[in-house]
């Protein structure tokens, strides 16, 4: 018998059986938020026992966590994209800050990230969700930036958690607005981000 086939088929089915029960998780929590969110409705549309969810996850509040870890991972890898694609440093910034935006319009992540999570996860949970995912990639990119000498110098913190909040905040306006599209809201923060921008032509 071949151990390493069996060992790689344990390992996919676990993570199959993890990724399963965040799928469906996201799904209620956005739907019905955390309190209204049943961990009996999540296993059985998962398809999996208690026990299963418990092997993966320590109670409720750790698979919100866990939910809110993903979600911002997705967009750390759509941010991390955009830089990657990018020309300069400045583009790669302004890329960066657009993939956030389109992040942030999703109506999972306004719900789970932007309502529901304020009054679940502890500031300190937060933040180390967000320095191992989005800050990861949206700080270092306006970081190259100045450094490269495309914008000017401001202090990172101050300037990141600013448009971070300014994300959260429009998009979840947008979200309830008749008369405010995600284009607007992507062409004002051209407008607003030209404002740092360094001409050396």
């Amino acid at each position: 018998m071949d151990n390493t086939a069996t060992k790689i088929n344990d390992s996919d089915y676990h993570k199959s059986t993890r990724d399963r029960i965040l799928a469906i998780a996201t799904k209620h929590f956005a739907k019905h938020g955390y309190l209204g969110t049943s961990l009996e409705q999540v296993v059985k549309e998962a398809g999996v026992t208690r026990g299963a969810l418990y092997h993966h996850f320590s109670d409720k509040h750790d698979l919100f966590r866990l939910v809110c870890h993903q979600l911002q991972s997705n967009a750390a890898a759509n941010i991390d994209k955009a830089i990657k694609n990018a020309g300069d440093p400045w583009i790669a910034f302004v890329g960066a800050v657009h993939a956030s935006l389109e992040a942030a319009s999703s109506f999972e992540v306004r719900r789970i990230l932007f309502v529901e999570r304020v009054s679940v996860l502890s500031w300190d949970e937060w933040h180390a969700i967000d320095m191992d995912t989005v800050a990861g990639s949206l700080r270092p990119a306006m970081q190259l930036a100045m450094d490269a000498g495309y914008m000017e110098r401001r202090p990172i913190a101050a300037l990141f958690f600013v448009i971070a909040a300014a994300m959260s905040r429009i998009t979840t306006i947008a979200a309830d607005s008749g008369e405010l599209t995600l284009d607007d809201i992507h062409a004002e923060f051209d407008v607003w981000l030209e404002k740092y921008r360094i001409h050396n032509d």
